[in-house]
């Protein structure tokens, strides 16, 4: 199947990320927490305010930085719209208004930014789901895709057409 909105494996890993995260809090604009690494094993931590992606082993496994996410209701259905931050939901995933577009970490608090289409556009990214895994793909630059080097220890980022020095496939796992 293809990467889309539409495509069969897409709506079945929306309904199973939604029932693990509870139908009826689902709609009503209620944080989730996730855990996000990449295909490569890589997890996510904060340096210098920069969200890193590395290979954290024990005892440096408790530095992973989990993924506060919330439904973008101001989108609407279509596309599964998701604003992703770190530190309980105050420190978010954005856009840079520039071209090219960058990866950013910005105070906000990710539950008033539902309210708002335009203010929240920066931070929302469609969710797309294949064989298991998530892309992430920024509402603000279409095209534009959430991905980590294939290198340790570099700041995750956004990429246009990745090749093989970036990756774009994530897992995502609820966390209770």
């Amino acid at each position: 199947s293809t990467w889309g909105g539409e495509a069969m494996g897409n709506s079945q890993g929306q309904e199973q990320l939604a029932q693990s995260a509870g139908n009826e809090t689902w709609a009503q604009g209620v944080v989730f927490k996730s855990r996000l690494w990449d295909v490569n094993q890589k997890s996510l931590y904060l340096q210098n305010n920069e969200l890193i992606a590395g290979y954290l082993q024990a005892p440096n496994s408790a530095l992973e930085e989990k993924i506060f996410w919330i439904r973008n209701r101001a989108f609407g259905q279509e596309h599964f719209p998701v604003i992703l931050s770190i530190q309980g939901g105050k420190s978010g995933l954005a856009c840079s208004p520039g071209s090219p577009p960058e990866l950013q970490l910005e105070s906000v608090n990710i539950t008033d930014l539902c309210k708002d289409k335009e203010a929240s556009t920066r931070f929302t990214f469609f969710m797309s789901n294949k064989g298991g895994v998530w892309r992430f793909e920024s509402a603000a630059h279409r095209g534009w895709f959430l991905c980590t080097s294939s290198k340790a220890n570099e700041p995750i980022g956004l990429i246009k057409n990745p090749g093989s020095s970036h990756l774009v496939d994530f897992y995502f796992q609820p966390e209770s």
